[in-house]
């Protein structure tokens, strides 16, 4: 038997509806026991993990409230976690990412994060990776860029700094060792946005 909500009514004998209330009670303490601690055991009530099926739309908020959920991602085609904002607000997406060298991730808070390395010698553009699975910086709040020689994050022979930046490229000027001559400068960058 299934739930039964229309139980028990004012005219049922408790003799008659019986079976219907114990079906009920067997209802409610098999959905609780779904991802949840169950009844009468230490830490009853409490989530032993969340699981959500994957919504096809944003699931929409009130003024007051925020809303967690699963949804197809467009960067990553995968099922990934999303907050949406008070009063129908920002949808952000959360856990995909390009977890390698050169990749990118955004925090909860919609903070994006870029890194990678470079070369080059002198004035270096670089251009940020941009495709259908990458997000482009709405804005940009920090740049940090540091040389990196044979593996080594500190040569004082050897210099990158910043001289510009955009929402899609940074500007490093690299400087080799006087002795190297224009051997390009290999450097690490980070980037923080939104």
């Amino acid at each position: 038997m299934s739930y039964n909500q229309n139980i028990p009514q004012s005219t049922d004998q408790l003799s008659q509806s019986q079976a219907d209330l114990l079906n009920n009670f067997a209802a409610i303490y098999s959905l609780i026991g779904i991802n949840h601690v169950n009844f009468n055991v230490a830490n009853q009530g409490k989530h032993n993990f969340v699981s959500m099926p994957v919504q096809l739309a944003d699931p929409g908020t009130l003024a007051t409230e925020l809303a967690l959920y699963t949804k197809t991602s467009t960067l990553s085609s995968n099922p990934e976690c999303f907050i949406q904002r008070q009063s129908n607000g920002i949808a952000i997406e959360f856990t995909s990412a390009t977890q390698a060298s050169n990749g990118w991730s955004r925090l909860p808070s919609n903070i994006l994060i870029k890194w990678g390395s470079s070369s080059g010698t002198g004035s270096t553009l670089v251009t940020l990776p941009t495709a259908a699975s990458i997000p482009v910086f709405s804005n940009v709040f920090q740049v940090l860029v540091v040389p990196y020689v044979n593996g080594a994050i500190a040569d004082p022979n050897v210099s990158a700094t910043l001289i510009g930046f955009t929402t899609t490229t940074i500007t490093v000027w690299t400087a080799p060792r006087i002795t190297i001559g224009s051997t390009a400068v290999t450097f690490n960058y980070l980037i923080i946005g939104n």
